[in-house]
Formats: structure tokens, sequence, C-alpha cells
């Protein structure tokens, strides 16, 4: 029992903007967009009830599952510096002005669908398949104008296997910073769209732009109204957080991939090097506000990175993983600036650490509610009020490429780092006595330090004091925190790992992984360059 819409492009072409910006490609497709464009259709073909009441029923339903080709068969463009022909005015004397246009296409293989939304335990009413099958096959395209589009009806699943991505609503128990935030259908979709449309009202409204700037006009000068705000008629929006399942088998490190983002919202604006202070900062202040809670108990090891009196009984990795508080940055791409845009909280996976995994939701929930206050904002400083940040869990449906959980957890090969790693021991012989043997033995300490969390040994590592990222620092820029006071600083450094196979984040590394260094960057198509 189930239900799937699957898309196929004729054209060789998807182009739709993202909601919140219009040189965005919205990839992957809103479902919302689907029952919207179906609604098009629905009015189109005359607004009979058969086919009015598909929607409403299609509309009802629980967020689909959403399949899309993966990145290498999917092309993701931004035309831009386009000039097209202009629309005919509406009025005597009323001109646009001649701007260039931007369309953000995605290339798809246009001989087989290569969209689906797929509903796994949802099946159609007989008496409504022959409506809804109608409206999709009079449904001429899929986002812009130029995005023709063919949509079937099928009660198969979608393809699966690795060349296809599967992009999965969030559910409850989900404790991370989703992935996607996607419109969905909600019950009173239809209504909300044709009450948002009113045409007369777009009417009245452009015959009142059109007055206003024949008041205001000069005689030597072309009259030209301010455009109608798109976003004052769009229907209500449901938003649902979604994550995309892993088809292919990946190294997992100790921490589980649903990090918590953490986006900054105020306050003074810190570069890379204040990573150390700053996640200092941020876990005394979460340890703190746990004890103020009588009702919490004492924190749990995983949360204080300190053994609990039952310790003892564990054995292995279990011991050594807790809360990582880890720098997310604006580096990587030509204009990158290092500096700190949000902080993610890598929560360990509960099988490392000898928790169920209804208790260790019910901690988490409480270590979070304790952090935050009543507007679900987070103030940090240090003692000395040298800073202050503001930070808050990240909501925004259209976040920037830094703060999107995918762009430090996907799977990859490759990785570099982003703070350097602290070297367990220090690498022997001095540098300045045999540079070449002072490097292997780096090189063997990061090897050692992969192993340590269960990951296999890199084929490659290559060690410098700089990253190849821009916005980077250099090994040297970061402070060297100490093992314990008075010993001397550890030395650490920059690196490059690629392995055999494709290792899954968060990746951090080292003595500080648990403080933000050693933390690494995947290399792969979907973690592209950040231009915000």
């Amino acid at each position: 029992m189930s239900l799937t819409l699957s898309l196929q492009f004729p054209a060789g072409r998807y182009v739709a903007a993202s909601w919140g910006d219009r040189d965005e490609v919205e990839w992957p497709p809103h479902p919302a967009r689907l029952c919207l464009a179906l609604i098009d259709a629905l009015h189109k073909s005359g607004n009979a009830s058969g086919p009015r009441e598909a929607i409403e029923w299609l509309c009802q339903q629980k967020p689909p599952e959403i399949v899309i080709p993966t990145a290498n068969r999917a092309d993701v463009q931004v035309l831009d510096g386009i000039f097209v022909p202009q629309n005919p005015s509406q009025a005597e004397g009323v001109k646009h002005p001649r701007k260039p246009r931007s369309f953000p296409t995605v290339f798809l293989d246009g001989d087989a669908p290569t969209v689906f939304f797929h509903w796994s335990s949802v099946a159609i009413p007989d008496e409504l398949r022959g409506d809804l099958a109608g409206l999709v096959s009079n449904l001429p395209r899929f986002g812009h104008s130029s995005s023709l589009a063919i949509v079937s009806i099928t009660d198969d699943a979608p393809p699966s296997g690795n060349e296809w991505r599967v992009i999965r609503p969030m559910k409850d128990d989900h404790h991370g910073t989703p992935e996607f935030r996607l419109r969905v259908g909600w019950d009173g979709l239809l209504k909300s769209a044709e009450e948002a449309f009113d045409a007369a009202g777009r009417a009245d409204e452009m015959n009142k732009l059109i007055a206003t700037a024949n008041r205001t006009a000069r005689a030597d000068k072309t009259l030209r109204p301010a455009a109608s705000p798109r976003g004052r008629h769009d229907p209500r929006h449901r938003w649902q957080g979604y994550i995309e399942q892993i088809v292919h088998e990946a190294h997992g490190t100790p921490w589980d991939k649903r990090i918590l983002v953490l986006a900054q919202i105020g306050g003074d604006r810190l570069g890379l090097a204040s990573t150390w202070q700053l996640a200092e900062v941020l876990h005394k202040t979460l340890l703190d506000r746990w004890c103020r809670n009588d009702a919490a108990g004492p924190p749990p090891s995983w949360l204080s990175g300190h053994k609990s009196g039952d310790a003892g009984s564990r054995t292995g990795p279990a011991e050594d993983t807790h809360l990582a508080v880890f720098p997310l940055a604006f580096v990587g791409s030509e204009h990158a600036t290092g500096n700190l845009m949000g902080i993610g909280l890598a929560l360990p996976r509960p099988d490392r650490i000898g928790v169920d995994a209804a208790t260790f939701r019910i901690q988490w929930r409480t270590a979070l509610g304790s952090l935050l206050d009543e507007n679900g904002q987070l103030e940090l400083s240090p003692p000395d009020k040298a800073w202050s940040v503001r930070l808050a869990p990240e909501e925004s449906p259209d976040p920037r490429q830094t703060l999107r959980p995918a762009r430090w957890i996907h799977a990859s090969e490759i990785w570099t780092t982003v703070t350097p790693i602290i070297l367990d021991r220090h690498p022997k012989p001095h540098f300045n006595k045999d540079p070449e043997a002072w490097r292997e033995s780096c090189i063997s300490i990061i090897g050692d330090a992969c192993e340590r969390i269960g990951l296999p040994r890199p084929l490659e590592i290559d060690v410098s004091r700089h990253s190849p990222l821009a916005g980077v620092p250099s090994a040297p820029g970061f402070v060297a925190p100490v093992q314990r006071p008075g010993r001397p600083p550890r030395f650490h450094v920059h690196a490059s790992l690629k392995f055999a196979e494709p290792v899954e984040g968060p990746l951090l590394l080292g003595a500080g992984r648990y403080r933000g260094y050693g933390l690494c960057l995947p290399l792969t198509p979907n973690s592209r360059n950040d231009s915000k």
C-alpha cells in the first residue's frame, strides 16, 4: 500500500527559485509546490468537485518521502545575466525597467522520471484515483514556465540505490537540526491558496500603485510604479524538517550525524582563532545551568566529559565519547573570511555510551531546556566580558551553506581541517633536526587518532602549517591549549586526509576534538563553497 507521484522533465531541466532566495535553486523540490501546481491545474480545468476533493485529500496526507538523483546526475546551476522580453503594459504609459534575470536550474535526464514524491503507507481511494490522474495529466509544468513536466501516478516504490538520494521527513525523536526545511501540504492549503490569489484584489492593488506613481512622477521621467510584493500573495506555508537517508555504506564517527546548529544572531563577530575559548564557555554554561536544575540530578558523563560513578562497568570507547562543541565558520570560498556564523553540537551515538535511546532523548531535552532561555536563545560571554555572542537554534527555511548540517556530515573519502589537529603526543625528532622524520611522526600520530575513534587508517595524510581552505588561519594562529597547568602546550597542525572508503561526519580528530579542534570538512560536490 503506497502512492508515488513521479516527475519527468522532457526538456531536461527543472527551473524553480528557492522560497527565500530567488537566486538559489529549490532543490529538492518542495512537496507544497506540487500541491500548488495541482491547484493551478484544477482552476484551469474548471474547478470541478471531483478533482477538488482529490487535491484536498492529497494535502491532508503526511509529508512524503522525496527521491532525487545524486549530484553526478543532477547539475545544479544558476543561469544569470539573462534579459527577457518585457511583459505587455497593463496601463497606458506604464513601463518596467529592463533588468537582467537569473534562472536557478537543475539539468536532469529528460528521458525518464527523476523526481519522486512517495507516501509509503498511503493508498489513494478508488473514487479519487481517476480525478487525481486527470489533474496530473493536465499539469504542463512544474516550477517556471520553461520547466515542462510529465507527472504520473503509480503504486510502485521509487527507485533506490547509489544513484539516488532519499530525503525523508524528520521524525519526532530527531534531536538535531534538519538538513532541509521544505514546504509541505496541509489541510486547508487549497482554501488558503485561493484566498491568496484574489485576482480582483491584485487588480485593485495595481491601480493604487499606478495612481500613486502618477501623483509623484516627474514630467521628464517614465512612469514606473512599484511592483506588487511577491510574498504578499503567497498562501500560508507549513514547514517540515527533512533529513537525507544514507543509502551507501560509510564509516561513522562516534558522534551522531544529527548535529544541532546554533546560529549566531547577535553580538561580537569572532573568528576561528576563538574556537577554544567559545567552546569552553559554552560547555561550562551548559553544565552550570544543568546543575542549577535540582530535578535534573548530576549531569551524565556524555555531557560533562567526566566518568560517572558507574562508569567502571563500561568498556571500550563508551568511556571516551561525549558532547563535542565545534565552530561553524565561513570558509572554503573565494571571499571566505573565517568568521564564525554559529556553533555546532555533536552528540555521541547512544550505542557508544551505553545509554538506551529513550533515556538519551530525555537527557538531551533536559540539557537543551537548561541551556536556552525562555526566548529559545543563548547568551555567551567569558568571565572578563571581553566578548559576547547570542545564539539560537537555526530555523531558517533556506539557511546559509555554513549553517547546513549536510556541509559538515556528508560522507566523503577526502577531508581537510578547518581547525588544526592537536596531536596526542609530541612528534619526534624535532623538526629542525630531521624535518622528514618529524613529518612522518605527525602522520603516524594522526593515523592513530583516526583509529582511536573507530575509523580506518587513512590511505594518505598530508600535514602542513596551513589549511588548503580559504579563510582558515594557519596553525600558529590558533591558541595552543595546555594539557594541564604547568605543562607545555601541545603541538597542533593542519592536515588533509584521504580514506579508502567514504567516512560520514561530523569528523573531529586529536586531543582537542571535544572543543572544536581537529574539525574536518568533507570535500564533495554536496559541500560546495558557501557564497553567503
